[in-house]
């Protein structure tokens, strides 16, 4: 075999085009050097100083600030919240990821209605989803200052509520399910070692040190968009190259992958450290 087919390996349609490689350096390895250069410069700080000012600010038909929203903890309580989502809350009577929590919070605090909040916040959000799209999305930038407020803790997921369970068991479903018209899962590239698609090693998201490693990061700068992008903003990217229908933000299929990912991550004991660095989306 040559040199060339050593490199290329197995090329594989179960994963959108990625390859199988042989053993090398990893995405880890590859960019280390480039997130410790970037450690004391971390763009994505700017999200959580715009962040806190719009989380503080009074705004809505209310006139209200998002400082008495409970993420858990209590009304106003944001250290360690983050590390707990998503979880259940009892005033809507539903899981809620970080970005979910927010929306309900802007709702019931702020007094935005379904439709203030599709066109001053959802609409911006899935706009700069785009690749290479740096327009700033407000829910973003909160999501980072409230997610910032965990630093240095792992994620603590007990899943004590039945409606925390039922969310994981859905999660964990549509991770490994084949779906859609190109029959793909979550699980075809995200399970097995050695993919590579546009020439970043893909994570193993049911490794726990991985998954710790990945969720942990995000909110992450992504220096490729110039943007801090969310996990809601992961689980959308891959479900859209799976050509699946559009992730609605917050959405139960949305929360419920984001609490099957944390849960794994949860077993490493990973620290969080947001904003993280990402090179390539």
């Amino acid at each position: 075999m040559n040199k060339l087919s050593q490199w290329m390996g197995t090329i594989t349609l179960a994963c959108l085009g990625s390859i199988t490689v042989p053993a090398s350096a990893s995405d880890d390895a590859k960019f280390d050097d480039y997130r410790s250069a970037l450690e004391d410069g971390n763009p994505g700080e700017f999200w959580i100083d715009d962040g806190e000012e719009l989380f503080y600010a009074k705004a809505g038909p209310k006139n209200a600030s998002l400082d008495r929203c409970d993420f858990g903890l209590g009304p106003g309580v944001l250290e360690g919240a983050y590390a707990q989502l998503p979880r259940y809350f009892a005033d809507t009577d539903k899981v809620e990821s970080l970005e979910g929590r927010i929306i309900s919070c802007m709702k019931n605090l702020q007094g935005y209605n379904d439709k203030q909040i599709q066109e001053q916040f959802l609409d911006i959000h899935y706009l700069n989803a785009a690749e290479e799209d740096s327009r700033v999305s407000p829910l973003s930038q909160i999501a980072t200052f409230i997610a910032s407020k965990s630093n240095g803790q792992p994620f603590l997921i007990q899943l004590d509520h039945p409606k925390e369970k039922q969310a994981y068991e859905l999660g964990k479903k549509t991770f490994w399910n084949r779906m859609g018209a190109m029959d793909l899962s979550c699980a075809n590239c995200h399970a097995v070692k050695g993919r590579v698609l546009r020439g970043v090693e893909l994570p193993i998201m049911t490794d726990p040190h991985r998954a710790g490693k990945v969720m942990g990061a995000f909110p992450a700068y992504v220096n490729k968009d110039g943007n801090v992008r969310t996990q809601w903003w992961r689980n959308e990217r891959c479900l859209l190259a799976m050509r699946l229908p559009w992730l609605k933000t917050g959405s139960p299929i949305d929360t419920s992958l984001i609490l099957y990912q944390v849960k794994k991550a949860a077993e490493s004991k990973q620290e969080i450290a947001v904003p993280g660095i990402k090179p390539r989306a």
